[in-house]
């Protein structure tokens, strides 16, 4: 284990990063079971490995069953399957059997007509989410192996996220590289609320603001300048008020859910795009908190984003102020990160999914 620099607000913490080593090519995706001490990895080298938390130990490998393509999305469901997606297919595996090595799936979806960007299952896990390079979001019943819904015609490009409300009956919420988040009524393909980012972000609309407010804008959010505002991912909190949206140019937003008006936005931390938000799973009530990473400039962030913080920066004038006060713990990672999740049965640590064969382990001391 080795030691990584960090800064925290508060605390003075160390983090302490461990290397899951197995993997023989970059890491592509990480996701954690709600139930059992496991995480799940998929890689370039076309694999997935089940690791057990209690040892950092490689304990299955699946070696087959993806056509030698690389392995994009994994996802838990709540007993002893694990499904994986490569291109535009979904397989599934029985992590009951015996075996080390494992090869064959369980079961195949061929839903999807391009490559998949996210899996999601909803809080009963009937339902599995998969959104694609079309900007389709297909439902699937894993009850009884069939499709029930495709939501489209509502993305005009590519959908970069998809995630349940949680315990909710039939509530999706969307992300595209359309600047824009739908909330669903996924079961009848209804848009119950939509909110587009585009508007005057774009550098096509500064360029047609006067010269002083031209270098306002790039002062005070000199991303917006460069990127323009595809949305990246999103995230839903555990009690199921808020969704977290990402954004290309180094913007979170978070609304509420039921009325889809903004609770929160913060500006110009990344200095580039940032790749993803995620609600820590380790909290019970993880709505008070946020983690970003970015998607060139390696930093992964732990933001406060409590009613309390909301109004203790109320008063402050800068972005840079706000920033300062709302971060909790901040790292620069040592590779360009591919993806990150936690583990609601192992508190203070991120995996974290880069461009490195190991997946990495950062725990909060």
């Amino acid at each position: 284990m080795a030691s990584v620099d960090i800064v925290d607000n508060n605390n003075n913490s160390n983090i302490i990063e461990s290397k899951l080593i197995g993997h023989k090519d970059t890491v592509l995706c990480v996701s954690s079971h709600n139930k059992k001490e496991i995480i799940a990895s998929g890689s370039d080298d076309c694999t997935v490995r089940i690791w057990d938390l209690n040892t950092n130990k490689s304990i299955q490998s699946i070696i087959d069953g993806f056509q030698g393509n690389p392995v994009n999305n994994v996802c838990f469901d709540q007993d002893f399957t694990l499904y994986c997606s490569y291109d535009n297919i979904i397989v599934s595996f029985d992590l009951r059997q015996p075996n080390v090595i494992l090869k064959e799936f369980k079961s195949q979806y061929k839903f999807n007509t391009e490559e998949i960007n996210q899996l999601s299952f909803d809080s009963k896990y009937q339902y599995l989410a998969a959104c694609d390079d079309s900007g389709q979001t297909k439902i699937i019943d894993i009850t009884k192996n069939k499709l029930v819904e495709s939501l489209n015609k509502k993305h005009t490009n590519i959908a970069t996220g998809c995630v349940f409300r949680p315990n909710s009956k039939n509530e999706l919420i969307t992300s595209s590289m359309d600047f824009s988040i739908i909330h669903w009524d996924f079961l009848k393909a209804k848009v119950l609320h939509r909110d587009t980012f585009k508007d005057g972000s774009l550098p096509q609309n500064i360029a047609k603001s006067s010269p002083q407010q031209q270098q306002q804008q790039q002062e005070t959010e000199p991303n917006r300048m460069l990127n323009p505002p595809f949305i990246t991912s999103v995230d839903c909190s555990n009690n199921s008020k808020y969704v977290a949206a990402s954004m290309g140019d180094g913007t979170i937003v978070i609304n509420e859910i039921s009325s889809f008006k903004q609770y929160l936005k913060i500006n110009s931390v990344h200095k580039s795009s940032i790749q993803q938000v995620h609600y820590p799973k380790y909290l019970e009530n993880n709505y008070d908190r946020l983690i970003s990473f970015g998607n060139y400039d390696k930093k992964i962030v732990i933001w406060d984003i409590s009613e309390d913080m909301n109004t203790k920066v109320s008063s402050l004038l800068t972005n840079d102020e706000k920033n300062n006060e709302r971060i909790k713990t901040w790292v620069e990672h040592s590779e360009k990160i591919n993806c990150i999740t936690t583990s609601n049965l192992k508190n203070n640590s991120i995996f974290v999914a880069d461009l490195s064969n190991d997946l990495k382990l950062l725990s909060i001391q």
